[in-house]
């Protein structure tokens, strides 16, 4: 029996091309309650993303004035770059940007644990950041999936751009 040009599915006698897709799959429905705890979780990530990016702010201005501290006392550009992670070029950089200095007189050890422990503490801030952003990013995939919201309304959530959103989810399966 000769396939039908409407058919989904079987063979062709004619050598045509035929759709052998699988059926559209059916679009998610989300509940009105589901829907306010998507909406309720994407708003409380972007209040917990901008107390983490808070932190960081306030966490690189104590290195930084630290990194100064240091180098202004005697600390190599080496030291001072092998301690925090910076580039050398990053650490001469931030320590021009602070003029006002004098000497502390604090031994040399102090000035490297203190920047150790500022270091790791940015460190942390930062891994705190990210897995912020991975939830968000997650919580977006889902209101999509689920057609919780369109990207208008993520990007109000979210204080993304509607632009933003398109081209981060761009290959994620979005329903009809």
């Amino acid at each position: 029996m000769p396939a039908q040009s409407g058919s989904l599915r079987g063979p062709s006698t004619t050598g045509r091309y035929t759709y052998r897709a699988k059926a559209p799959a059916r679009p998610q429905t989300v509940t009105k309650g589901e829907r306010s705890k998507l909406t309720h979780a994407l708003a409380a990530h972007r209040q917990l993303l901008t107390h983490a990016t808070s932190a960081i702010r306030t966490l690189t201005a104590a290195r930084n004035e630290m990194i100064a501290q240091a180098l202004e006392d005697g600390l190599t550009l080496a030291t001072i770059s092998a301690v925090t992670g910076e580039n050398i070029r990053a650490v001469r950089t931030i320590a021009l940007a602070y003029d006002d200095l004098h000497p502390s007189g604090l031994p040399r050890g102090a000035h490297v644990d203190a920047l150790r422990a500022k270091s790791e503490q940015l460190k942390a801030a930062e891994r705190h950041r990210d897995q912020i952003v991975n939830q968000r990013e997650a919580l977006i995939v889902t209101a999509l999936r689920t057609q919780a919201c369109d990207d208008l309304e993520l990007a109000s959530l979210t204080g993304l751009t509607p632009d933003h959103i398109r081209r981060s989810t761009r290959g994620i399966a979005r329903s009809a």
